[in-house]
C-alpha cells in the first residue's frame, strides 16, 4: 500500500472579490520557511475556490481569475516554493460548490423537487448553492482540470476534488436521463440511488481524465465522510482524507467510527482536523494545543497520517503563530510516526453497520453508541459492512437496528459453526421477515408493548451490578421467545405504560414485581440482547449497558487483547509491525469537557500514573518499552506497568 505523506495541511483559501490585495504579501522562500519549520510533509494549495475564482494565471479563463490577485501566478509559486524545501503540495478544486458559477450558469445548479435550488439564496452570504456534475458544468470542470495538470506538469502532487457528495437532483439533465433509464421521479429512493451513480459515474470519468495527464499523483473526492457511499467508487481514490473536525458538525465520535471503516477499504488514510477554535473560516483563532494534540495523535494511533486545515489570509501570507502551535504538534508526530505508520491494527471484533451506502455523515446512534462504549472497554474491533469477510474475528457484533440479508445469514451460520461469536442487540441480525438465524435460537414476536423494561441483576451477565437490583432500560425492544437458547438474564415490566392518561410520577411507571421473562439468550457462542443497548448507550450512557456487554464478551471470549486498570477516558490502539518485530499500543489520555454551548473543549493532557495493561497477542514479546524516551518497562505475566501518560504514551514490544 503506498503511504501518505504524514504530516499535512489543508490550507483553504476561499476569498471573496471585496477583498483587495490577494496574494499581496506571499514571498515564496518565507512562505516555505514556516512551513518547513513547522515539521509538515505536504500542503495543499488553491487552483480555484468555493467563490469560485482561480488563483493562477489561466488562459482558457481568464475572466475567472481573482479580480484582485496582485500575485498572478500564486499556485505555481506556492508549488516551486514547497518543492524546494521537500514539501508536497497537492492541489484543491472545488466541485459542487461554485458561487460563481451558480449565479451565471443557473441551469447548472442542482434542482429540489420544487425547482429550487440547493443552498442558501443568492441574495444572502453564503456559496453553498450545489452544482450538478451530470449537466454542462461537467465540461467545465473538465477543462479546468486539464488546465491545471498541464499548467503543472510533473510537479502535480496530487488534486483535491472538494465537494463531491451525494445529492438528489431533478435538474433538466437528470430528470431526462432518469427518464431514459425508466426511473420515477416521483421516488425519492430511486432519486437517490440515481443521484448516487451520478457521483460514482463523475468520480470514474475524472480519474481516467486526470491519468492521461499524470499517472502518479494522488486523487481524492471529499464528501466530509468516508463510508459505505464511498466502497462502490474505491477505485477513483488513491487514499482517503477523512475530514472530521470535532469542533464542528463532526463531534469527537465521528473520526474514530469513521477511521475504524476506512481503514478496509485497502487504501492508505490520513485524517483531516483543523487549527480552528471552531471550524472552516475561523481566521483569527487557535485551537488549545492539548485538543491539537489529542485530535492529530489519535490519528497516528489508529495507524493514519495526519492533516490539520487552515486558512492562508487573504494576502498571501501565512500566521506565525499558527504554524508554532501546530509545529509543537507535528514535531511531536513525527517523533513517533514510525511506530504507527506502516502498520496493521490488531482486532478481536467487529462490529457491522447499518449506516445507509447511498448517503453521507447517516452514522446510526447504534454505531455511535457502540464505537463508545467499546472504545471505553478497551475492545480492538473493525467497523465493517454487511458485504465485508467475517473471517479473521473472534466476535461479531450486530447492533440494534442491523436487518441483514439472507445472504449475510448464511455467512452468519458459518461463522459461528467454526466457532465464531457473535452479540446482537434487539433487531440486530433479523432478515427483512424479523427472523434471526437459526444459530441464534430465538424468534422475535415484535417489538415489546410495554417498556420501559427492567433487567434483573442476578447471574453472570450482571457481575459487578448490584446483586438482584432492578436496572431500567428506558428504550422499546424485541419481545424474546427461546426456540433452543438459554435464557441468561430476566426482566419485569412496569405497571403500566405511560401516557397522558395513565402515568405515574415524573417519567416512568415503577416495576410492577410481577412475572419475569428472559430479556437475553444464550445459544453456544451467541448472545441475544431484548434491547437496544448501544442506541441506548449513546441516548444518556447508563453504566450498566457497557457492564452487560462487557460481562457479554468475556463470558463469549474470556481473553481480550487488552486489560487494562486505567479510566474510560483512556484508549488504546493496538499496531502490529510484523516488518520490524513489534506490536504497539498507543495509549491516549485526554478527556474532551462540554464547557460551552456547542462545543466540547480540551484545555490540557490527562496525566495518569502506574497504569498497568495486560497484553495478549498471538505473538509472544520479552521486552518492553516506552517510546520515543527509549525507557524500559518489566513484565509481568503478560503485563506492564506504566509509570506515567502525560497525554500521550506508546509502548513497544518486541
Amino acid at each position: 500500500m503506498k503511504q501518505l505523506s504524514p504530516r499535512q495541511v489543508h490550507l483553504d483559501f476561499h476569498t471573496s472579490e471585496y477583498i483587495p490585495g490577494v496574494g499581496s504579501n506571499f514571498d515564496p522562500e518565507a512562505f516555505a520557511k514556516t512551513v518547513k519549520e513547522a515539521s509538515i510533509s505536504s500542503v495543499t494549495v488553491f487552483a480555484r475556490c468555493c467563490h469560485g475564482w482561480l488563483y493562477y494565471p489561466s488562459k482558457k479563463f481568464p475572466e475567472l481569475v481573482h479580480p484582485h490577485l496582485e500575485y498572478k501566478n500564486l499556485l505555481v509559486d506556492q508549488v516551486r516554493a514547497l518543492h524546494k524545501v521537500g514539501v508536497n503540495a497537492p492541489v484543491y478544486i472545488t466541485v459542487q460548490w461554485d458561487r460563481h458559477c451558480a449565479a451565471t450558469h443557473p441551469e447548472w445548479l442542482i434542482r429540489k423537487k420544487d425547482g429550487s435550488h440547493e443552498g442558501h439564496p443568492l441574495t444572502e452570504p453564503g456559496f453553498d448553492q450545489s452544482l450538478c456534475v451530470n449537466t454542462g458544468y461537467w465540461d467545465f470542470l473538465k477543462e479546468q482540470t486539464i488546465e491545471v495538470c498541464e499548467l503543472l506538469g510533473d510537479e502535480l502532487d496530487g488534486l483535491f476534488f472538494d465537494m463531491v457528495g451525494i445529492r438528489p437532483c431533478l435538474c433538466a439533465s437528470c430528470r431526462a436521463e432518469m427518464k431514459e433509464l425508466g426511473i420515477d421521479a416521483t421516488d425519492d429512493e430511486a432519486v437517490r440511488d440515481f443521484a448516487k451513480s451520478v457521483m460514482d459515474r463523475f468520480k470514474k470519468n475524472m480519474t481516467e481524465l486526470v491519468r492521461q495527464y499524470n499517472k502518479d499523483c494522488t486523487i481524492f473526492y471529499n464528501a466530509g465522510h468516508v463510508g459505505p457511499c464511498t466502497k462502490n467508487s474505491v477505485d477513483s481514490y488513491t487514499h482517503f482524507e477523512l475530514e472530521s473536525l470535532p469542533s464542528g458538525l463532526w463531534g469527537y465520535l465521528h473520526f474514530p467510527v469513521t477511521a475504524r471503516y476506512a481503514r478496509k477499504l485497502g487504501k492508505d488514510c490520513m485524517g483531516m482536523t483543523g487549527k480552528f477554535h471552531t471550524e472552516w473560516g475561523d481566521f483569527h483563532s487557535l485551537k488549545n494545543l492539548a485538543a491539537l494534540e489529542f485530535e492529530c495523535f489519535r490519528m497516528l494511533s489508529l495507524g493514519f497520517a495526519s492533516s490539520i486545515g487552515d486558512q492562508l489570509e487573504p494576502n498571501g501570507a501565512l500566521n506565525p503563530a499558527t504554524y508554532r502551535l501546530i509545529g509543537k504538534v507535528y514535531s511531536q508526530f513525527a517523533e513517533r510516526e514510525e511506530w504507527a505508520r506502516p502498520s496493521t491494527p490488531v482486532v478481536e471484533a467487529a462490529v457491522v453497520t447499518s449506516e445507509s451506502p447511498r448517503a453521507e455523515l447517516k452514522i446510526p446512534d447504534s454505531i455511535m453508541g457502540a464505537a463508545q462504549m467499546l472504545d471505553e472497554l478497551a475492545i480492538q474491533f473493525d467497523i465493517i459492512d454487511p458485504e465485508m469477510d467475517l473471517d479473521g474475528y473472534k466476535l461479531i457484533i450486530l447492533p440494534d437496528d442491523l436487518v441483514v440479508s439472507d445472504d449475510f445469514q448464511e455467512r452468519l451460520e458459518k461463522f459461528v459453526a467454526k466457532g465464531g461469536k457473535v452479540i446482537a442487540c434487539a433487531k440486530g441480525g433479523q432478515n427483512k421477515d424479523g427472523k434471526y438465524p437459526t444459530c441464534f435460537g430465538a424468534r422475535s414476536t415484535g417489538p415489546r408493548d410495554i417498556y420501559p423494561n427492567f433487567l434483573i441483576a442476578e447471574g453472570k451477565l450482571a457481575e459487578g451490578l448490584e446483586p438482584e437490583n432492578e436496572y431500567v432500560i428506558y428504550m422499546q425492544g424485541e419481545a424474546l421467545e427461546s426456540t433452543d437458547a438459554e435464557p441468561i438474564l430476566w426482566a419485569r415490566d412496569p405497571y403500566f405504560k405511560f401516557d397522558r392518561d395513565v402515568f405515574c410520577s415524573h417519567r416512568y411507571a415503577p416495576s410492577a414485581k410481577g412475572e419475569v421473562y428472559p430479556a437475553v439468550l444464550r445459544k453456544d457462542g451467541v448472545i441475544l440482547f431484548e434491547h437496544p443497548i448501544f442506541q441506548q448507550y449513546r441516548k444518556n450512557a447508563p453504566f450498566w449497558c457497557k457492564k452487560l456487554i462487557s460481562n457479554a464478551i468475556d463470558l463469549l471470549l474470556g481473553e481480550r487483547i487488552v486489560r487494562h486498570d486505567g479510566p474510560s477516558t483512556m484508549t488504546i490502539s493496538v499496531l502490529d509491525q510484523p516488518e520490524k518485530s513489534r506490536t504497539n499500543l498507543h495509549i491516549l489520555s485526554y478527556v474532551p469537557v462540554r464547557k460551552s454551548a456547542t462545543i466540547d473543549i480540551i484545555e490540557e493532557r490527562t496525566v495518569l500514573r502506574n497504569v498497568t495493561v495486560k497484553v495478549s497477542i498471538p505473538r509472544k514479546f520479552t521486552e518492553a518499552r516506552l517510546v520515543p524516551e527509549n525507557i524500559p518497562l518489566e513484565i509481568k505475566n503478560g503485563a506492564v506497568t506504566i509509570p506515567e501518560i502525560n497525554g500521550y504514551a506508546i509502548v513497544e514490544l518486541k
